[in-house]
């Protein structure tokens, strides 16, 4: 994933070689060839060799995995099988956040989580075929970007001689915004990465403070222009949120147009507590934000406690219709 990176000329925004339009201003971007020795050196000051890398025949993960394990695990599904692959570079991260929450910590959240929830099965604590809960390096972008917002919206705060009972409003709102964080995981789901946020970014560390040959880490499998688009939309998102201030009373139609300048992405490493579990035929995770406790994970349903809340329905309905029977013969 090594690439080149330069700047937009007219918003200054980050601009990756394959880039065709600059994803701030949408200027054109004169192609690129890198040829050069220069610029081949360039690409290699990013990257890092990934040593130990390791491919989960099951769920397809790629990792770094630590050479002190005694039975290498894929975190992600579970599976045994994992493949042992050459050295590789891989994009090098512009920052580490270290682990503060336990392996205690992170299973007394587990016990908790098992027990939340009407729907899930009275027996999955029992039940669920837990393996070892692993401490990984979970890679992310984060964006930042200076915005340039132009909003209509519809104001129900209308003057006292207006007839109708919407007012037409329209305005500029200029922003700035870091730290929009965009998971770049192969295996997790944007929304596993998403679920388990915010983190502190003032606690990033430089890469060689944190001793990932002997840790656990997953490259970089989001290219950053693939990221761009989610972080432009959280950005809209906050942006109409902002907008929205500037609007008396209550809120209709709210459109922004948002400019961005100076929009940026770093790759960073930030720390997740992994577990997979079985319960059944069904393979599920578990996820611990590895800074500040905060959990979340997939859960089987109990088909006991859906027939009984369905046969409990459908009695009910019979129910009625056999009144209202009656009555109408009355």
């Amino acid at each position: 994933m090594s690439q080149l990176v330069t700047k937009c000329q007219v918003c200054k925004s980050l601009v990756d070689e394959e880039d065709l339009f600059c994803p701030g201003c949408g200027c054109e971007i004169p192609p690129h060839h890198a040829t050069t020795d220069t610029e081949r050196s360039m690409r290699d000051q990013g990257t890092i060799v990934a040593r130990h890398h390791f491919e989960c025949t099951g769920c397809g993960a790629s990792m770094s995995y630590d050479p002190s394990a005694q039975t290498l695990r894929c975190p992600f599904c579970g599976n045994e099988k994992l493949d042992r692959g050459k050295d590789q570079r891989v994009l090098k991260p512009s920052g580490v956040i270290a682990f503060t929450i336990t392996k205690d910590q992170a299973l007394a959240q587990l016990s908790v989580f098992f027990k939340r929830g009407f729907w899930r099965p009275d027996d999955l604590a029992q039940q669920a075929k837990i393996t070892q809960l692993t401490a990984v390096y979970v890679p992310y972008w984060t964006f930042s970007a200076r915005t340039y917002t132009n909003w209509t919206a519809d104001s129900s705060a209308t003057p006292s001689h207006a007839r109708g009972n919407w007012l037409p409003m329209s305005g500029e709102h200029r922003g700035s915004y870091r730290g929009i964080l965009v998971g770049a995981s192969g295996v997790l789901t944007p929304a596993e990465t998403a679920a388990i946020c915010p983190y502190d970014l003032s606690k990033l560390v430089d890469e060689s403070a944190v001793d990932l040959e002997n840790a656990v880490y997953e490259p970089f499998q989001v290219q950053r222009k693939y990221a761009r688009p989610l972080a432009q939309q959280a950005i809209d998102n906050l942006e109409a949120q902002a907008c929205r201030a500037y609007v008396p009373g209550e809120c209709r139609n709210m459109k922004v147009n948002v400019r961005l300048e100076g929009l940026a992405g770093e790759p960073i490493l930030l720390p997740v507590w992994i577990m997979a579990y079985r319960y059944g035929d069904e393979v599920h995770r578990f996820l611990v934000n590895g800074q500040s406790g905060r959990c979340t994970g997939t859960v089987p349903t109990s088909k006991t406690k859906v027939a009984v809340a369905f046969g409990i329905a459908l009695l009910v309905v019979l129910a009625i219709v056999v009144i209202l029977f009656f009555l109408s013969r009355m």
